[in-house]
């Protein structure tokens, strides 16, 4: 379980936060993957990229490049590493660039075609202005050639060749503060967006007013990021981290108002399931409502699903939220099965 103050192991559920043990100093958490097509579990956090061949008993660094813009303040961090379906390791940072190794994370090289794509001038993070960060690396099924990504903020763009050249789709998608793209289909894909609250007091300490200012919400596009449509309009809690689908429903949770809203509990919450590929949606009750966000699922060997949630990623770290973990029981109710000392943002089962 991945937190706002490191990676966190429990050996079984129901569980106390005695019984959860940290087993990874790494602060925030940006990914905990057990990889498809490479050996081990990574970890993405704001310490750097970790690597575990022994189910979680022990962790490496990957010695990813990170990039070193001297008029960014802060550390450049790596935000998401990906493993294709022929074992290639692809990792991305904040600078915003991709690293891509053959070897197995032996040895990494920049992906220059990256840096080509003409809406890069315009990518900004509401945090860091003129840096964008690469959220998610993945490649859709039937295609294992094609890369798709993610960028907070910056859109979602995509390469058919491993990612030597690069197809620009941010016009395409009127929300351009991605966090997630989730593949489907070979071109079928949900986008889980947000947005930049203009309203906040620090508004004018940003460079560029022109991005993140839409309405946030979940999309889909049935041709690979050609055309979106928008699959909850109306939806108040616009602000939406990930999406997730198992066995026929779709979920995702999401927030009136931006991060920074969270840090003075200036926002509502609240999680969503559709049974119908989002025709419709149904809000459900869980124990973190109607202030935590749930931020990510996993399935378990015996078929439970189980979702994290606290107030994770904000600018200013709640350490007077708990984080929660939750089981969706058979009849659809959420009910509590641990708790930790943080907020969780990534869950991995192993």
């Amino acid at each position: 379980m991945g937190t706002d103050d490191g990676l966190w192991r429990a050996e079984e559920y129901p569980f106390e936060m005695e019984d959860a043990e940290r087993v990874l100093d790494c602060g925030r958490t940006t990914q905990v993957e057990d990889l498809a097509h490479a050996d081990g579990i990574v970890v993405a956090s704001s310490a750097g990229a970790f690597r575990s061949y022994d189910d979680g008993e022990s962790w490496e660094p990957m010695e990813i490049p990170k990039g070193d813009r001297y008029w960014v303040e802060g550390d450049d961090i790596v935000f998401s590493v990906h493993a294709s379906p022929d074992g290639t390791l692809y990792a991305g940072t904040n600078q915003p660039l991709i690293q891509r190794s053959y070897d197995d994370g032996e040895s990494w090289h920049e992906l220059d075609g990256f840096k080509d794509l003409p809406s890069m001038t315009h990518w900004e993070s509401p945090e860091d202005p003129k840096r964008a960060r690469i959220r998610n690396i993945t490649t859709p099924p039937n295609k294992p050639n094609r890369l798709v990504v993610a960028v907070e903020v910056g859109g979602v763009h995509y390469s058919d060749d491993g990612g030597d050249t690069w197809v620009d789709c941010r016009a395409n998608l009127v929300e351009d503060d991605v966090h997630q793209v989730l593949p489907l289909t070979e071109d079928c894909w949900l986008a889980a967006t947000g947005y930049f609250d203009l309203d906040l007091e620090h508004v004018g300490l940003q460079t560029g007013l022109g991005h993140a200012t839409g309405w946030g919400g979940l999309y889909r596009t049935t041709d690979a990021g050609e055309t979106w449509r928008r699959l909850d309009p109306g939806n108040e809690y616009s602000y939406i981290r990930k999406v997730f689908t198992h066995d026929g429903t779709v979920f995702f949770s999401g927030a009136i108002g931006a991060p920074p809203a969270w840090d003075k509990n200036e926002h509502e919450a609240a999680l969503f399931e559709s049974t119908n590929f989002g025709r419709s949606w149904e809000e459900v009750d869980f124990p973190g409502a109607p202030t935590q966000v749930v931020e990510d699922w996993v399935v378990t060997d015996d078929g439970d699903l189980l979702c994290g949630s606290g107030l994770f990623d904000i600018p200013n770290t709640r350490d007077d939220v708990d984080g929660l973990i939750m089981r969706r029981t058979a009849d659809g109710a959420y009910e509590r099965v641990g708790t930790l000392p943080s907020s969780v943002g990534r869950m991995e089962f192993v």
